[in-house]
């Protein structure tokens, strides 16, 4: 096998992150485009009333750090409950910073803090990733199977469809023989046990569980004429969107879609355009606002002081 010469993996490396901005920078230029076309007073006028719609979105976006201290707590040994706003930080770096910045933070939270060796929550973290990002595509293929067969209208006779259909099958054999390949050297990818492991990939679906539950409440409470099946169908797509590779900002693609699919949906267009983008930017401040809440902990000093020493 010939390996890549050392100046190609170089530009490689310094092209990709750029490629990235290019492609948010691309989906972002889109969606203003679009909204200009449809109008902003109409997205305005739009905006959802009820005050609940905002209360269910606070619940949701808590989800995620209190299900990482009850995974994380088992990891490390130890109790975090009053940690929590490292999982809060660790979250927003993730989602509006770059991606895996949030785990980088960790382990040196870990190490200050904890006083464990960075090789150990290294390992801890990765697990957690790894079994995350399993349990996710597990609740994809589940989530798109049962959609097909609770609405099989979506597999009328037609090449597209049957493409999707040969696709999905496909999807869901590869990710069945990964999890065989998985199961036969566990030992090898994880750092622990079989009841451990178990226990977080119930956590992990637990949390999608009530997350996406959390979704379509806030969904119906936006637009109370929409149906269930419309916005399950849009939790699925909203899955498969997030198992797409090497894709950055997602959730803007995820809009982007919303944007045109928007007057098939049912529903008013203006209204559902509006809600998904509300929640898109609430999402994005609850983010940096919660990077601002966090910026006084000493770990995050720690953090950005040594990420930027040579290694």
């Amino acid at each position: 096998m010939v390996e890549r010469p050392e100046g190609d993996k170089e530009f490689v490396a310094r092209a990709l992150p750029w490629v990235r901005r290019a492609f948010t920078i691309g989906i972002v230029a889109f969606i203003l485009w679009r909204l200009t076309q449809f109008g902003w007073a109409e997205l305005l006028a739009n905006l959802p009333q009820n005050p609940v719609f905002y209360i269910v979105q606070i619940i949701a976006y808590s989800v995620l750090p209190i299900s990482e201290v009850v995974i994380f707590g088992r990891l490390f040994g130890q109790r975090l409950w009053r940690e929590w706003p490292v999982m809060l930080r660790k979250r927003a770096l993730n989602n509006s910073v770059l991606g895996y910045s949030g785990e980088a933070y960790l382990v040196f939270w870990v190490k200050e803090r904890l006083g464990l060796p960075r090789r150990k929550a290294l390992s801890a973290i990765k697990d957690n990733v790894l079994l995350s990002g399993f349990t996710t595509a597990a609740f994809a293929i589940a989530a798109a199977g049962l959609l097909i067969l609770i609405h099989p209208a979506l597999l009328d006779k037609n090449e597209l469809a049957q493409s999707g259909e040969r696709s999905f099958l496909l999807f869901a054999a590869l990710f069945g023989l990964a999890l065989a390949i998985g199961h036969r050297f566990r030992n090898r990818l994880f750092g622990i046990g079989s009841k451990l492991i178990l226990f977080i990939i119930a956590i992990h679906a637990a949390r999608l569980v009530a997350t996406y539950s959390l979704q379509m409440l806030q969904w119906d409470i936006g637009i109370p004429e929409g149906t269930m099946m419309l916005w399950f169908t849009l939790i699925v797509v909203q899955l498969l969107i997030s198992q797409l590779p090497l894709l950055p900002n997602r959730d803007l693609l995820f809009v982007a879609f919303i944007l045109e699919f928007a007057p098939a949906s049912g529903v008013d267009p203006a209204a559902l355009r509006a809600m998904i983008l509300t929640i898109y930017l609430i999402y994005q401040l609850f983010n940096y606002f919660a990077l601002l809440a966090t910026t006084a902990m000493p770990t995050a000093h720690a953090y950005n002081e040594e990420a930027r020493e040579p290694t």
